[in-house]
């Protein structure tokens, strides 16, 4: 009964990698694009943040 136990952790564990990969070439690539986009139509990188 154990291997069951470890056999559904496995395949839980490469769901949640393959949902972050997916999550990460769906969202966050094209987000990083149009951001580097919208910057090199402004002509410069926004000022840096300081800590209030």
């Amino acid at each position: 009964m154990l291997w069951l136990f470890a056999q559904i952790w496995v395949w839980l564990i490469v769901a949640l990698a393959l949902g972050v990969l997916a999550g990460w070439l769906f969202w966050a690539r094209p987000l990083r694009r149009r951001v580097a986009e919208l910057e090199a139509t402004r002509g410069q990188a926004p000022p840096a943040r300081t800590a209030a």
